[in-house]
């Protein structure tokens, strides 16, 4: 069955429980989604790159808790597991500039990374393909939320988003809905780049709360109102 293994659940101040990104490890393949300052330390502690022969990447932003481990982790699997990232892109000319320039800020080069567009990607056991949505989050930057076709059923994965429109577009595209995974926190107030629990509440039928998972989150209370009115929390191992 599809499931995200959570290296961190915490919005970008909510530093004890690290940088929200989440993979999908099948045998030497493995997909992470964003890769922020806490991530490689994850990865490294859980030996989750043990073995791995194929390391897919999406980031859906450049805020640094999203990105700010790509570096240390391109030249991970360059110089010890000798193979390449593949870092998936949109279609965005942009973004993808963008990108590769905080790549060579970083130290990676073509040696250590590979840029191919998100539709382009063959996908790994149980995913099908991803897709980058934009979304809203901070003003002057671009952000996507993803759309994972699985096994199982369509996945959305919200990535930091201040709008539930997004997710509601993917809603009337997708019969099938296995899980929604979604930005959230108790803070709510005009002009928030995040989105609140309230909104949240307000914009999801109430029959897929249960198939919906806050992560991202700013800390206890936000967990503690999401369980009660039946939305899932992520867990962080």
């Amino acid at each position: 069955m599809f499931s995200l293994h959570f290296l961190g659940r915490g919005a970008a101040f909510n530093v004890t429980e690290g940088n929200t990104a989440a993979c999908v490890k099948n045998g030497e393949e493995l997909l992470l989604l964003d890769c922020g300052e806490t991530v490689f330390y994850q990865l490294m502690k859980q030996h989750l790159l043990d073995g791995v022969k194929r390391l897919t990447v999406a980031v859906s932003h450049l805020h640094s808790d999203h990105c700010g481990s790509l570096g240390s982790l391109g030249h991970y699997c360059r110089y010890a597991l000798g193979i390449r990232m593949t870092l998936l892109v949109p279609r965005e000319e942009a973004y993808v500039q963008e990108l590769g320039q905080l790549l060579r800020i970083f130290g990676n080069d073509e040696n250590s990374v590979e840029m191919i567009p998100a539709e382009d990607w063959t996908g790994m056991e149980g995913i099908d393909s991803l897709r980058y949505v934009p979304t809203q989050h901070a003003e002057g930057m671009q952000c996507h939320s993803f759309v994972m076709e699985t096994d199982e059923g369509a996945v959305f994965y919200s990535a930091d988003t201040c709008t539930a429109a997004t997710m509601q577009d993917f809603l009337k595209e997708h019969q099938n809905v296995f899980a929604i995974y979604m930005d959230t926190t108790s803070a709510d107030y005009p002009g928030n780049v995040h989105l609140s629990l309230n909104r949240l509440t307000e914009a999801l039928p109430a029959n897929l709360r249960d198939r919906t998972w806050l992560m991202h989150v700013n800390g206890p209370a936000v967990i503690e109102q999401g369980l009660q009115l039946g939305f899932r929390v992520v867990s962080v191992c």
